[in-house]
């Protein structure tokens, strides 16, 4: 489910940024980022649809991207939808070594990862007004 609604979500984000980009500004992303962060959304669905065990990392640098984007923008709820997104995965998905340390930590490092992607790379809107 979260997979396959991340890989659908990040297909529609890559062709927003190509398509559409002046409907970017909504989430105050450029374009270009909107793109990047959507084949990676794809990418990461599409390896977890594959491989649970590699995928899982990565969707939870997308749902770390997800949550900073939300937080960063008017769409507040998104934080929560997309933590709920990854929490679910990990719960509905008895493959995961959810007890090994080093697992656990690479998640969090893949989390932190989207966060300070969409935070470092884009930047915010107010960062943008000020130039």
């Amino acid at each position: 489910g979260g997979a396959a609604m991340t890989l659908l979500a990040g297909l529609a984000h890559a062709l927003q940024g190509v398509a559409a980009p002046a409907s970017c500004k909504d989430m105050c992303v450029p374009p270009w980022f909107m793109t990047c962060a959507g084949l990676w959304m794809l990418g990461s669905g599409a390896l977890f649809l594959h491989d649970e065990y590699l995928g899982f990392p990565f969707m939870a640098a997308s749902m770390g991207g997800a949550a900073a984007t939300a937080a960063m923008s008017p769409a507040k709820p998104g934080v929560i939808v997309s933590t709920a997104t990854l929490v679910g995965m990990a719960y509905t998905t008895p493959s995961l070594p959810l007890k090994e340390t080093a697992y656990i930590a690479a998640s969090a490092g893949m989390w932190l990862f989207g966060v300070c992607g969409r935070v470092f790379l884009c930047g915010s809107a107010s960062d943008k007004k000020s130039q």
